[in-house]
C-alpha cells in the first residue's frame, strides 16, 4: 500500500461515466479505504461497480433515491470516521486524479501539519480548471473562504469539531457552508496554488461581450434554482462576518444570474428558477426542490454521451456495429436501447455484448405500442421514446443496427457541439455493401449539400432542407436541448427528417464533411439510400399519392408546428405556407451548385 497521510477517499457519484472505475482502482491504490457513494442512479447496469470487486479496501454505497451531494458527503464522511480516519479527501466522479495528485495533496497536509496542527479544516488545490482562487502569481498555502469539494481534504478532527455537511442545501453551496462553518469554529481553509486539477463545471463554455471573454457554465434550471436560493443563504449566514467574501461571490452570483437569463439556452426556463430560488430563501424553505417546481422546470443535465440504439431482427449485422461502439476512442456513458419486437434475440445480444465489451450500461426502453401502418411513424417513435429517455445526456447520437461507426465519430461530434453553438451535427458516411466492401460512394453524393451551403444564410438552409434532405439519422448527434424542439415528432415523418428540419428552424445545425460512419446498404435494409433519391418533396409525397390526408398534415406541420419554433422572421417567412409549397413541393430539382 502506498504510504499515505490521506487515509480515505469519498466519491460522491450520480449517472457515473464509465471511466470512474479506473479513477477508482487507481486511488484504491494509493489510499487505505475507498468509499463510492452512488446518490440513486436510475440508468446504471446493475453490474456497473462489479469491476470494483476486484479492490478489497473499495466500499459501494448505492443509494435507493436521489437526495442530493451533501448526503452522499455524509455517508462517505460518517463511515470514513467510524473507521479512524484522520485526513479524507472528497472527489466528484468526473474530476481527473492520479498519483501525482495525491503527492501533492499529501505534501499540502504534512506542511499544515508542521506548521499549523489543531487549526486547518480543510485544504483544495488552488487552480482549478486554469483559475487561480488568488490573483497573484505567488505560489505555496494560502488561506482562503472556500474551497471546492472535489480533491479538498478535510480534517477529521475541524470535522468532528463544526460537524458535516448541510443536506438541506442538496446540491449547491455544499463546500461553501462546510468551509465557512471551519473557519467559525477556528478551524482554516487553505488552497494550495502549487497544486491543480481538471475539473469542469456545467457544460462550460465562454462568450465575447465588449471585447472581454466571459465564461457561462450552461448550469441546467434546476441547478440555476439551488445556486439562486443557496447562495442568498450562505449570504445570510456568513455575510456579515465574511465580508470581502460575500461582496465578491455577490458580484459573481450577479454576473452568472445575468448571463444565464440573457445569453444560454432555456431562458424561460431558468428565469422561473431563479424566482422560483428568491422565494423559497425568503420563505424558508430548504431541502430538495419542490415537485411541482421540478416538472416546471427541466432536470439535470449529465454532460456525457448516450447512444440511441434501434433495433428490429439485425442479428445479422448487429455484432460490427455494437463492436465500433464500444471501439470508440470516447466511450460512451450509456446506450438506450429501443428493440422493436425482435424475434432473433437482439435485444438480448446488445444487452450480453455491453455487459463484457466495454462495461457500457444499457439502459432498455420499452418500444412504443403505435397502431399504424406508417412505417415512418413507428421507426420516428422508436428513436423518439430513445431519444426522450436519453435526454438526461448533453449529446445523443444515434445509431441504426447494422452499420459500422468510425473510430472517433463520438469524439469528434461532441467537439463539433461543445462551443454550443448548435445542437445538431451531422456527418458523412462511406457507403459498405452487405459484405462490408467500400461500394465507392458516400452518403453526400446520395444526399448531397450544396456547395453554398457553408455561406447561406439561415433562411437560405431552411430552404434547402425543405427541398432535399441532406442529414441522415445514422450520421447524426444531438444537443439533448434539442429534444424539446423536436418532440413529438409529427405523424409520418422519419426521425432524422424532422431532426433537421427543427435544427435549420432554430438556426442550430451544423454540417460536417468527414465520414464518421460506414454506412451498410442490404437487400434487408427497411429505409435509408435504396430508393429514397433524387426525389423532391412532391415525388415523396407524391409516392403516399392515396393519402391526400397526410399530405396535408406534412404542408400544417411545416407551416404551423415548425414555424412556431422558427428563430427569427426570415426563418418564419420561409415556412409561410406559399414558400413552403414553393420549396417543399416544388416539382422539379434544382442541382447542387
Amino acid at each position: 500500500m502506498h504510504t499515505s497521510l490521506i487515509d480515505a477517499v469519498v466519491f460522491a457519484c450520480y449517472e457515473p461515466p464509465t471511466e470512474l472505475l479506473d479513477r477508482v482502482a487507481t486511488v484504491a491504490r494509493l489510499v487505505d479505504r475507498v468509499y463510492v457513494v452512488d446518490d440513486g442512479s436510475r440508468t446504471l447496469d446493475p453490474s456497473f461497480y462489479r469491476y470494483l470487486d476486484a479492490c478489497p479496501n473499495v466500499t459501494v454505497m448505492m443509494k435507493p433515491e436521489n437526495r442530493g451531494i451533501a448526503h452522499s458527503l455524509n455517508l462517505g464522511f460518517s463511515a470514513a470516521l467510524a473507521a479512524g480516519a484522520r485526513f479524507v479527501m472528497t472527489l466528484d466522479q468526473d474530476t481527473v486524479v492520479d498519483e501525482a495528485l495525491f503527492d501533492a495533496m499529501n505534501s499540502a497536509v504534512d506542511e499544515l501539519e508542521r506548521t499549523r496542527p489543531h487549526a486547518w479544516g480543510a485544504v483544495g488545490p488552488g487552480v482549478v480548471s486554469g483559475m487561480r482562487y488568488h490573483r497573484d502569481s505567488s505560489e505555496g498555502l494560502r488561506p482562503t473562504p472556500e474551497i471546492i469539494q472535489s480533491a479538498a481534504v478535510f480534517n477529521s478532527e475541524g470535522l468532528r469539531s463544526a460537524g458535516l455537511t448541510d443536506e438541506s442545501l442538496v446540491i449547491d453551496a455544499v463546500d461553501t457552508d462546510l468551509c465557512l462553518r471551519l473557519r467559525v469554529h477556528g478551524y482554516q481553509v487553505f488552497a494550495d496554488d502549487r497544486v491543480q486539477i481538471a475539473h469542469p463545471i456545467g457544460s462550460g463554455g465562454s462568450v465575447r461581450i465588449l471585447g472581454r471573454r466571459v465564461s457561462v457554465t450552461h448550469h441546467s434550471p434546476l441547478r440555476r434554482y439551488y445556486i439562486t436560493r443557496n447562495r442568498l443563504v450562505m449570504f445570510r449566514r456568513y455575510g456579515r462576518r465574511e465580508r470581502r467574501w460575500f461582496l465578491v461571490t455577490l458580484r459573481r452570483l450577479v454576473i452568472a444570474t445575468i448571463l444565464a437569463l440573457t445569453i444560454e439556452d432555456a431562458r424561460g426556463a431558468k428565469f422561473r428558477a431563479v424566482v422560483a430560488g428568491i422565494r423559497d430563501f425568503l420563505l424558508g424553505h430548504s431541502g430538495p426542490a419542490p415537485s411541482p417546481l421540478r416538472s416546471s422546470i427541466d432536470a439535470e443535465v449529465v454532460d456525457g454521451i448516450a447512444v440511441v440504439l434501434v433495433t428490429h431482427n439485425g442479428m445479422r449485422f448487429l455484432e460490427q456495429q455494437l463492436a465500433s461502439i464500444a471501439g470508440q476512442s470516447t466511450t460512451p456513458d450509456a446506450i438506450y436501447l429501443v428493440d422493436d419486437r425482435s424475434s432473433d434475440g437482439s435485444s438480448e445480444f446488445v444487452v450480453d455484448y455491453f455487459a463484457t465489451h466495454g462495461r457500457i450500461p444499457v439502459v432498455v426502453v420499452r418500444a412504443p405500442e403505435i397502431r399504424t401502418s406508417d412505417l415512418y411513424t413507428r421507426i420516428a417513435a422508436n428513436f423518439e421514446a430513445g431519444l426522450r429517455a436519453a435526454s438526461k445526456y448533453r449529446y445523443i447520437a444515434l445509431s441504426d443496427q447494422d452499420d459500422v461507426w468510425e473510430a472517433d465519430r463520438l469524439a469528434m461530434q461532441r467537439d463539433r457541439l461543445s462551443s454550443g453553438r448548435v445542437l445538431l451535427t451531422v456527418g458523412d458516411g462511406m457507403l459498405i455493401d452487405q459484405d462490408g466492401v467500400p461500394t465507392g460512394t458516400r452518403l453526400r453524393d446520395r444526399f448531397p449539400v450544396p456547395a453554398a451551403w457553408n455561406e447561406a444564410t439561415s433562411a437560405e438552409r431552411m430552404r434547402l432542407l425543405l427541398r432535399h434532405p441532406m442529414a441522415t439519422g445514422a450520421a447524426m448527434m444531438i444537443d439533448s436541448h434539442l429534444v424539446q424542439y423536436a418532440t413529438p415528432v409529427p405523424a409520418g415523418w422519419l426521425h432524422d427528417r424532422w431532426l433537421s428540419l427543427v435544427g435549420a428552424a432554430i438556426d442550430s445545425i451544423d454540417v460536417d464533411d468527414r465520414v464518421v460512419v460506414r454506412y451498410r446498404i442490404s437487400p434487408s435494409q427497411v429505409v435509408g439510400t435504396r430508393g429514397q433519391v433524387d426525389k423532391s418533396g412532391w415525388e415523396h409525397l407524391a409516392d403516399g399519392g392515396s393519402r391526400p390526408l397526410l399530405a396535408a398534415r406534412k404542408i400544417g406541420h411545416l407551416s404551423g408546428r415548425l414555424r412556431d419554433v422558427a428563430d427569427g422572421e426570415q426563418i418564419r417567412a420561409e415556412l409561410s405556407v406559399h414558400r413552403v409549397l414553393r420549396s417543399y413541393l416544388g416539382n422539379r430539382r434544382r442541382e447542387a451548385a
